[in-house]
């Protein structure tokens, strides 16, 4: 029996690491090989190259609304191409010696990518039933994290020969990373825009669920076994007690410590998608 894919999306250092890491704890696979943000390669290369493709970045996604039919079509071709290929190997792993097809999965796989969040349209050709899990957090926590930790050394140009041979042949690509993320405000813009789009595939997924990251850290167990279960999995009290046993609860709304952050959040607070989520009056 061929199984439908769980694709786990949302912004960037929202917790869908932590909750994708989770779910692979008590049964979900989730890819042979994975990158430092648990993201399967596999996955995570092919969403980089449809980025490439439409000249954008995990920072600059808008680009992606650009596509056409043209480039849609090459595009469906590749995937298709791609989850049969040799390629797969670096999702599959051992597997691959029975499954031909990553669509032939027999048991519970998925993956997690915040890019998923515009490139699902390209993958929704090639999965059309697949399920959705949406997580978001509150903007503030989840900019400033993004900000502070992934962004750091990309914010800091430092010259090194490769940089220099770069210079010399006028090679733009991968110079210098990153010109929005300057603060939390511009932080807030792209925060909104993959939090919009991600409620936006509510209505093409008949399988979709939503999960507050604040929510999550406050019922774990129970949140993790909605997740389970939504994902096609049966983990015993046992597994699940031991999946969340080093959840942080006091990370949820961690920006109130700070008063400049809090500052900020005065200023948003009465954003339009604020109030729809609930982060309006903490």
């Amino acid at each position: 029996m061929n199984l439908s894919p769980v694709i786990i999306l949302g912004m960037h250092r929202s917790g869908t690491t932590m909750i994708t890491k989770m779910l692979e704890e008590v049964g979900l696979f989730v890819g042979a090989e994975v990158e430092v943000n648990h993201e399967a390669l596999f996955f995570w290369e092919i969403n980089n190259w449809i980025f490439d493709i439409h000249t954008a970045s995990a920072e600059k996604p808008y680009n992606l609304r650009y596509t056409n039919p043209a480039c849609r079509g090459v595009i469906r071709e590749s995937l298709e191409y791609f989850v049969q290929s040799d390629r797969r190997k670096k999702y599959l792993g051992k597997h691959s010696h029975a499954i031909k097809d990553i669509r032939q999965t027999p048991f519970p796989y998925g993956w997690k990518d915040p890019k998923n969040t515009f490139t699902i349209e390209f993958w929704k050709d090639i999965f059309p039933d697949a399920k959705i899990i949406h997580i978001y957090r509150n903007p503030i926590d989840s900019v400033s994290s993004y900000i502070e930790r992934d962004l750091l050394l990309k914010n800091k140009f430092e010259w090194n020969w490769k940089k220099k041979l770069k210079r010399r042949f006028l090679i733009s690509k991968n110079f210098h990373e990153n010109f929005r993320l300057i603060n939390i405000q511009e932080g807030y813009n792209l925060w909104e825009e993959y939090v919009m789009k991600a409620l936006s595939l509510k209505n093409d997924f008949s399988d979709y669920i939503d999960i507050r990251y604040e929510d999550f850290l406050a019922n774990p167990f129970e949140k993790l076994a909605l997740l389970s279960r939504f994902s096609g999995l049966q983990p015993s009290d046992e597994q699940l007690k031991n999946a969340v046993s080093r959840v942080k609860s006091d990370r949820a709304f961690a920006f109130l410590q700070n008063p400049a952050y809090v500052e900020i959040y005065q200023q948003l607070k009465e954003k339009p998608l604020m109030q729809q989520l609930g982060y309006d009056n903490l």
